[in-house]
């Protein structure tokens, strides 16, 4: 009786759950690593929107080591993930596909690279290309399986909250001055662009450009929201991103970011059943949201920015259709000056003011003939493998998503990634870093497990298991399928 009694508290003892201290000191080490990967991306993330307020504003116009460390910053903290350990229990079914484009593409790259430095080539302007074509695609490409498992709704979240601060930001900078500080440009030297209906604004980033690309990442935000939050918060969240996206680019007082925005929600609607059906779920939603604002006043403020706009397209001249297709037609022309490139690192604008100190564009402003200027048709073919590498491993990780807002999020990075290809990824530092963090962060976010590492997991847990049942058996615990735990009777 005394021996079975000593049974029972032995098996009693092992079952029972450590303290409470210890569970979570234990939980705490295991998540360890995912907070590390996730303080890093959200790092390099801000850094992103934020480096262009520190060197304008803290340090104005000192080109030396400090303005260049702030310029990199962002790239070197997303370069640490490739130092955290890869989960490699998990994949990421687009990522062998994209190998192929991504190495491909990265060979015919640096090929019209040599072909074009052989007539030319500006130093500063190559390491910038470099860093937009070749490097940055690489370290998405290594880190996308350090990432995985991140949370979608998390980097969306916080897209959509620094969206929201640049618009209110935009908004100030829209009535102030030109020559006021929050106005400043990172070249103090350049003259601040100022039209009738106000300033066009730059936010937290150097120049207006990047408060444009902020508008397009704003409502990329808002979809990948709408599509994987569930929250009443986080949806709110999801309309007012939309909503600031939208107001980031009237306040640039841009044209192609109102366009961009609409297409993305257009293209996602269209190619999507379950994002229309996501929309109309949410209607109730973004009518309360909408209602809020208006009663606030903002009715008359968007009203503003929208004609300012109008003012603005009507003194261009220039039409939609140069604007938007343009590129092909000087393409072609570079294609026949220079086939085989006319100078690596020539058309970028940070080379030309590194060599020279001059914010001026070499020969064309359009991202595709600079390209050929600079690589020729090798290097340009180069970037659109790696190019349609993206596009395509996203869509492989879109037919394996395991549910329909992981693929209507998916769906929401291809359109964005796709206009951010087509316009200016290589020659903008701000469109290159959020280019390639999100389709690393996406496309880890979406990763599904091993099925042969998650056979070979299960299997093992269950020989353990049984393992432990037999040792329980045999010392009068019981089967704890039946949950009774209890010893041999006497």
């Amino acid at each position: 009786m005394k021996a079975d009694s000593i049974s029972q508290d032995s098996c009693n003892t092992s079952d029972q759950a450590p303290p409470n201290d210890t569970r979570q000191r234990l939980r705490s080490f295991r998540r360890l690593p995912e907070r590390r990967v996730w303080l890093l991306l959200a790092t390099a993330i801000v850094l992103t929107v934020v480096e262009g307020a520190i060197r304008k504003w803290l340090l104005g116009n000192d080109v030396g080591r400090w303005n260049y460390a702030a310029y990199f910053s962002k790239d070197i903290v997303f370069g640490c993930l490739l130092f955290l350990p890869s989960n490699g229990s998990s994949r990421s079914v687009g990522l062998e596909s994209f190998e192929f484009w991504l190495f491909t593409g990265c060979v015919m790259l640096v090929g019209g690279a040599v072909l074009g430095a052989f007539h030319q080539i500006n130093y500063a302007g190559a390491l910038l290309t470099m860093r937009a074509a070749i490097v940055l695609p690489l370290v998405a490409f290594m880190a996308i399986p350090r990432l995985v498992g991140v949370r979608l709704g998390w980097v969306a979240g916080l897209m959509a909250v620094l969206t929201i601060l640049n618009f209110g930001l935009g908004l100030v900078q829209n009535q102030l001055s030109s020559d006021h500080f929050l106005n400043r440009y990172a070249a103090t030297d350049m003259e601040i662009v100022a039209l009738e209906s106000g300033v066009r604004a730059t936010g937290t980033f150097s120049y207006i450009t990047g408060l444009e690309l902020m508008s397009s990442v704003g409502v990329w935000a808002g979809l990948v929201l709408v599509s994987v939050a569930r929250s009443k918060p986080a949806r709110a969240l999801a309309i007012l991103s939309l909503i600031a996206g939208v107001g980031c680019a009237l306040v640039s007082i841009s044209r192609a970011p109102v366009a961009v925005a609409g297409a993305m929600l257009i293209g996602w609607v269209l190619l999507s059943r379950s994002a229309r059906s996501r929309l109309w779920n949410n209607a109730g939603m973004i009518a309360l949201v909408t209602s809020i604002l208006f009663a606030t006043g903002a009715s008359g403020v968007f009203k503003g920015l929208w004609g300012g706009l109008v003012d603005r397209h009507v003194a261009a001249g220039d039409s939609v259709h140069d604007r938007s297709f343009g590129q092909f037609h000087e393409m072609w022309l570079a294609l026949r000056a220079a086939p085989f490139g006319q100078g690596f690192g020539t058309e970028q604008v940070g080379g030309n003011y590194a060599s020279s100190g001059s914010m001026t564009f070499t020969n064309y402003e359009s991202q595709f003939p600079r390209i050929v200027m600079e690589t020729g048709f090798l290097g340009f073919a180069g970037f659109l493998a790696v190019c349609v590498g993206a596009i395509a491993a996203l869509q492989r990780a879109r037919s394996d998503a395991a549910s329909a807002g992981r693929k209507d999020a998916i769906l929401a990075t291809q359109l964005l990634l796709a206009i951010f290809f087509y316009s200016n990824v290589v020659f903008n530092h701000t469109a290159s870093s959020f280019a390639w963090m999100l389709f690393a962060a996406v496309l880890a976010g979406t990763a599904s497990l091993d099925p042969a590492s998650s056979a070979i997991a299960h299997g093992s847990k269950r020989k353990t298991r049984r393992r432990l049942r037999r040792s329980r058996l045999a010392a009068g615990c019981g089967d704890d399928r039946d949950g009774a735990g209890q010893g041999a009777t006497t």
